[in-house]
Formats: C-alpha cells, sequence, structure tokens
C-alpha cells in the first residue's frame, strides 16, 4: 500500500490512503477497495473496481449477479474546533480519517475520533463491510442487488418475499430469511452500516466545494444530501429534475432507476450506494425494543447469525435474545423517549449526534440517534436534511430506515421509523443485504 501524503493547509490536514475511504469532497470518497487480493468466497471485481475514475470504483459483483459496495473502515470527529469546516458548521463539523490515519484506536480516540460502530462484529474489529449498492429485488428466487429490478416488499401484493426460495414470511421479520436466499452470511442492513454511509454523505456534503465529485451538492447548503424518489410523483421533493422509473405500484420506483444516479447516491457519484432516500424504506436490524426499553445489538454478536425469529437465542427478537445478544439501553435513550412524537432532526445549531468515542453515546451515535436536543418536533436543520424521527417504542419494534415514496422531505438518509414491529407486513418496506 501506499504511504500516507501529509498535505498541511493550516491548522487542518488531508490524509490519502490508496486503499482507505478517500478524502471528503473528492473523487472516489465513501467507497474503497477491499484491503485485499483475495477476497470471500462468490465475490469478484468488476472492470473499474480499483480505478477511483471508473463508476464501478468500489463496487464488487456476487455470485448471483449482485452489485456491493465495499466501504473501509473510518474514523469520524463532530464538533471539534480543530475541524477545517468548524467555522461553517460549528457543533456540527464532521471530519472522517481513513484507518491509516493513525497507528491505533487509542491514537485515533487520543484526538477525538472515533471508530464507527458498523466496523464491530462478532467480537472483532472489521476491515470494512460489503452493502447493496441497490435495493434486494427478486433474482429467480434469490434477493438480489440489480439495477433496474423491482425491488421487494414485505407484502402480497408488492413483490414479496414469499415469492423468493423457501417462501420468507411477507413480515419485517421475513426480511432476514429473504436476504439469506444470497447466503447464510447475509443480512439486513443494520441501523449502524445504515448510520455509517449517511455519516459518509453529510461530511461528504460539507467537505464538497462543486458539483464534481458530488452531484447533489448545493453551493447554498440548503439541499446538500443525497436525493431519492420520495414525493409520490417518481421525483424527489427537493430536486424535481432527478425523476425514477415506476416498478407498477403506486408510485414505488425500480432499482437504481434515478435519471441521475449520482444524485441518488451516498457520496454523489456513480460508484456509490443508491436509493437510500425515499423508494421504501428499508428494513434494519440491530435495534430492538420489548414495549419497554431500548436494546442495541452488543459489538460481540455476530449479526448475521441472527434470524427473524422471536425466540432462542439466534432469534433477533424475543426476551433469550435480548439477553444474550443486546445492551440494555434503557426506557429513554438519546432523544429517544418514546412519546410517540414526530421529530425532525436537527435543532437550529445544536449538535446532533454525540462525538463520544465509547459508551452509551458512542453507540447511539453509531445507530443514527441523536443526542437530546439533537431533534425535536417542529425543529430541523436543513443541514440534516430535514428528515424525520417517529420516536415510537413497540414490543418487538423493527426500525425502518431512509424514507419512502410517499414520505416528501422527512425521508432522507438519516430517517428513521421506530413504530414498525416485527410481524407487520407493508408494500412500502423492502430491505437491502449487507456482508461482513
Amino acid at each position: 500500500m501506499l504511504a500516507n501524503k501529509l498535505v498541511v493547509l493550516g491548522n487542518s490536514y488531508k490524509k490519502l490512503a490508496r486503499a482507505g475511504v478517500g478524502l471528503a469532497g473528492e473523487k472516489g470518497f465513501g467507497v474503497g477497495v477491499y484491503p485485499t487480493r483475495a477476497l470471500p468466497v462468490g465475490f469478484s471485481e468488476l472492470p473499474g473496481t480499483q480505478d477511483k475514475s471508473s463508476i464501478n470504483y468500489g463496487n464488487y459483483n456476487y455470485s448471483d449477479g449482485s452489485i456491493m459496495c465495499w466501504i473501509p473502515q473510518f474514523y469520524y470527529r463532530i464538533g471539534s474546533a480543530s475541524s477545517p469546516n468548524y467555522a461553517t458548521y460549528a457543533a456540527n463539523a464532521l471530519d472522517i480519517a481513513g484507518i491509516d490515519s493513525y497507528a491505533d484506536e487509542a491514537t485515533a480516540n487520543a484526538a477525538g475520533f472515533a471508530l464507527h460502530r458498523a466496523f464491530y462484529n462478532g467480537g472483532s474489529v472489521k476491515a470494512g463491510f460489503f452493502v447493496d449498492k441497490y435495493q434486494c429485488s427478486n433474482n429467480s428466487g434469490t434477493a438480489s442487488s440489480i439495477a433496474l429490478a423491482n425491488p421487494l416488499s414485505c407484502a402480497a401484493d408488492h413483490n414479496p418475499f414469499s415469492g423468493l426460495t423457501g417462501s420468507p414470511t411477507n413480515t419485517c421479520g421475513g426480511a432476514f430469511a429473504a436476504v439469506k436466499t444470497r447466503g447464510a452470511s447475509f443480512f439486513p442492513v443494520s441501523v449502524f452500516i445504515h448510520s455509517a454511509l449517511a455519516m459518509l454523505a453529510l461530511a461528504h456534503g460539507q467537505a464538497a466545494s462543486a458539483s464534481t465529485y458530488c452531484a447533489w451538492y448545493d453551493s447554498n447548503h440548503v439541499i446538500n444530501f443525497p436525493k431519492g424518489n420520495n414525493n409520490n410523483a417518481l421525483k424527489d421533493i427537493n430536486d424535481t429534475s432527478v425523476t425514477f422509473t415506476t416498478d407498477g405500484y403506486p408510485n414505488c420506483a425500480k432499482t437504481g432507476s434515478g435519471s441521475n444516479l449520482a444524485k441518488t447516491a451516498h457520496n454523489g457519484q456513480t460508484n456509490g450506494v443508491v436509493d437510500l432516500n425515499g423508494n421504501l424504506w428499508e428494513i434494519a436490524s440491530g435495534f430492538v425494543s420489548d414495549g419497554s426499553k431500548y436494546y442495541l445489538l452488543k459489538t460481540a454478536c455476530d449479526i448475521s447469525t441472527l434470524t427473524g425469529a422471536n425466540t432462542g437465542a439466534t432469534g433477533a427478537w424475543g426476551a433469550t435474545s435480548y439477553a444474550a445478544n443486546y445492551d440494555d439501553m434503557g426506557a429513554t435513550f438519546g432523544v429517544l423517549e418514546a412519546n410517540s412524537s414526530a421529530k425532525l432532526f436537527g435543532v437550529t445549531t445544536a449538535q446532533v449526534f454525540d462525538n463520544a468515542t465509547s459508551g452509551a453515546a458512542w453507540k447511539a451515535t453509531g445507530a443514527g440517534v441523536p443526542k437530546a436536543g439533537g431533534a425535536a418536533v417542529g425543529a430541523g436543520t436543513n443541514l440534516m436534511g430535514m428528515d424525520g424521527l417517529w420516536d415510537y417504542r413497540p414490543n418487538e419494534m423493527c426500525p425502518v430506515v431512509g424514507g419512502g415514496w410517499v414520505a416528501g422531505a422527512s425521508a432522507g438518509v438519516w430517517a428513521l421509523y421506530l413504530g414498525i414491529f416485527r410481524a407487520i407486513s407493508n408494500g412500502s418496506y423492502g430491505v437491502r443485504a449487507a456482508y461482513y
């Protein structure tokens, strides 16, 4: 690997690494190259996977035809006066550093940087994760990540999970069996992975100075975030020039059908993860409730071993699993109060996410949960896309993220709905797979 090159700009610094997550605001940021040539079984490179100028940079093919993006480890820092973006964003200035920027995690922590929760699984730190570029669709019985396909949902009348091999149930819990039609190690995208993608988008927007490497960039910083199918008319509510192709079900769109694909990607480039804003809400794993408390998956748990059941130690839900696999976060957690309110991310210039490098506050940030005072009813900021947070705590809670095609401005990469539970069926809830 090429040695890092340190570039000093006043009091700020930038570090570049060949196979890292890249430099916010620049070409190739937000995806990367798998650290070794020995890819996991079933994965292969695409033409241009290692070329930052290619639309396939950081993109990999799985044996079923799925396209997945590799997201390398990264550290983040929030609200530091040393941030090059502090003058503009103050408490919400966000810096991303590649894993090669520090000798180890302790050194990074001492500099105010935290390793994102998305890179912990099964008791170890991972070099990164693969995540579907597209929402899952039915590919001859397999839940695959393929462009211009009809996305799966957990409803019988809309490309149902039950149409896959093994007939997974048409419920939110059925998402686990649905993605495992691709392989036992796949799992529904976790709240941690979704948060990591949203954080990369936020940092990219803050660092960009033009649309060259960030297609959705807005110089006025009003609509400076990824676009999506969210206005109930196959367009983006903030940028109606971004249109989508219907899948034939109300105003749901085919996967990756945005007329300007880069504007729908987390990194504003065609090599990024698309459709994180709107289209279908995505069923997410790793965050549950028993109706009284919130629970977040332990870093020691291997998320790929969980199923959609509500019994036993490997079910994602149920008392046995909560005790074995989850950390008890209490009856209130960060900004969450289980008051059935529709909040919006951001309150004036207040810090949205905690900058802790460990503990409960670090876990909250890793799950995309704002700190107390970071979201409120009737608030919301352009910085956070005016994204919605629906604060509930039902038994067998199953979060959905990103927003649907009717969610309007409250859809977005940070959108988080906590009023859904395991047994619900709905034509606007789909799934995206991930893999460690």
